[in-house]
């Protein structure tokens, strides 16, 4: 089938209305999967203002999170990033986002496979089964590639039911505990909400950290070829799914934190949630929060394995890698040939930190490079934007609030890399170096892939949405020797 007269051909459209659009990028925040312990981590990071930092996290992210808004309000496609900002900034800058985006996902994906294993092992102990922590990261690894192979509505339903359900079970917990005073009738105290003498620099730090929990908001827009009208569908998912996480979060931040009688004992809990559902619900309740946090991770990583293959099928057409990230499945429409090849990167994740002795160690490490690459990616389309908001004319609120968000990314950069973290984090670093520069380098030393994303038919069809004035020059049509979309 001959791809190039339209850019979007391979993935069934119209598929996906908005709820099963939103679970996408809900489920990439894998909000209860973090939740259970976020309190906890925050405490040991910034000491108090464990939900102050969230809220200053939350709006801080929502300045990128509208750079994003702006583009898909005229344009998606399944390579999300790549569409627009390669349609604004150059066919380089595009591929850069896409390839550092898609490491992201394959990166998350293999390091929540040992995320839901951390969350199993206590879980299943519970009922009496033990097992070595990397036999459920591998179990969570075939489910994942089962589910994400499957129709994509099946696969949306699925991260949909398992977040959903799992929020509402810990909103229920959570209100049983406000109900029942929190510790010594402190639930309703502002505690969480202040500094309590914590200073600035300190506090930034629990910024950085909640900045990088809240990330995957944009996963919605890998679902570009495949949602209803997604001019409209996509941009609300991607603000309201950074919405209901943020408040999810914050409001079951605020809860733990007023549930201990110290910011040194919530700390040191390994699952505070848990904890507390344990002492205030009952235990059945605590056993069943762990669960749902297993479940939410699980649907993590389902949808990081469905975001990426949409971002290297999209690549794949235009000339990247070999000719199978192209296929798609004819039974059920999914991107086959490059979910492979992301399960495939998603698995070398977790086995490279397969020695770790705790599975808790194995994703802090794992998910660290991850979370380095995606302030790139994010960086990239907040400069794309404002190039846009430029070319376009766009008012001077809109410019400001995209600059804001740059002079945010720069505070993250700042306080992320410099100095640069100690060992063993300094190497994710350094390996998220080593890929960006890979990003910049692939295209100037493959020359198919440089004809390829140069003539491609998205690429333009993106240019023709978001900027017809520029784009009604007459383009030179790909011949035969660079037409790369051929399936």
């Amino acid at each position: 089938m001959k791809v190039g007269a339209d850019p979007r051909a391979g993935l069934r459209a119209g598929r996906l209305r908005f709820f099963r659009t939103i679970a996408e990028s809900v489920g990439v925040q894998g909000p209860t999967g973090g939740v259970v312990i976020t309190a906890a981590v925050l405490a040991g990071v910034s000491g108090g203002g464990t939900a102050l930092v969230q809220v200053v996290a939350a709006v801080a992210m929502g300045f990128v999170a509208y750079a994003f808004v702006i583009f898909t309000r005229g344009f998606n496609s399944a390579g999300s990033v790549y569409g627009f900002t390669g349609a604004v900034a150059g066919s380089a800058i595009g591929f850069l986002s896409a390839w550092t985006l898609l490491l992201v996902y394959v990166n998350f994906a293999g390091g929540v496979y040992i995320s839901t294993a951390d969350e199993a092992r206590p879980a299943f102990a519970a009922i009496g089964l033990h097992l070595p922590w990397p036999v459920y990261a591998v179990i969570a690894f075939v489910l994942v590639m089962a589910f994400a192979g499957a129709d994509i509505r099946l696969s949306a339903a699925v991260i949909l039911a398992v977040e959903a359900a799992s929020m509402l079970l810990v909103v229920i917990a959570s209100a049983i505990i406000v109900a029942k005073g929190g510790y010594h009738g402190h639930a309703f105290s502002t505690a969480p909400l202040r500094p309590d003498g914590v200073g600035v620099a300190t506090l930034g730090l629990g910024v950085v950290l909640s900045f990088s929990a809240f990330s995957g908001f944009e996963a919605a827009a890998t679902l570009g070829e495949e949602a209803r009208q997604p001019q409209r569908v996509i941009p609300a998912a991607i603000a309201i799914s950074l919405a209901v996480v943020a408040i999810f979060e914050i409001g079951v931040t605020a809860v733990v934190t007023n549930a201990y009688p110290a910011t040194a004992r919530l700390a040191a809990a390994p699952v505070p949630l848990v904890s507390i559902t344990d002492r205030y619900v009952a235990p059945w309740m605590g056993d069943l929060v762990n669960f749902a946090a297993v479940i939410s991770s699980f649907g993590a990583a389902l949808a990081c394995a469905v975001a990426g293959s949409r971002i290297l099928f999209a690549l794949g057409r235009d000339g990247f890698g070999p000719r199978m990230l192209r296929r798609t499945s004819r039974r059920t429409g999914s991107p086959g040939g490059a979910l492979i090849w992301v399960g495939a990167g998603s698995l070398v994740t977790l086995l490279l930190f397969v020695g770790e002795p705790t599975a808790t160690r194995a994703v802090a490490i794992s998910l660290s490079y991850g979370a380095d690459l995606i302030i790139a990616a994010y960086t990239l389309v907040v400069a794309a934007a404002i190039v846009f908001a430029v070319r376009r004319r766009m008012s001077a609120v809109t410019i400001l609030v995209l600059l804001a968000g740059l002079a945010v990314l720069g505070y993250v950069v700042k306080d992320t890399f410099i100095p640069l973290p100690s060992a063993p984090y300094r190497w994710d670093a350094l390996a998220a170096a080593i890929s960006l520069i890979a990003g910049i380098a692939l295209p100037l030393a493959i020359p198919g892939l440089r004809r390829g994303i140069r003539t491609s038919p998205l690429l333009r069809a993106g240019a023709i949405a978001l900027l017809p004035a520029a784009s009604a020059r007459p383009a030179t049509a790909p011949g035969p020797d660079n037409d790369p979309h051929q399936a």
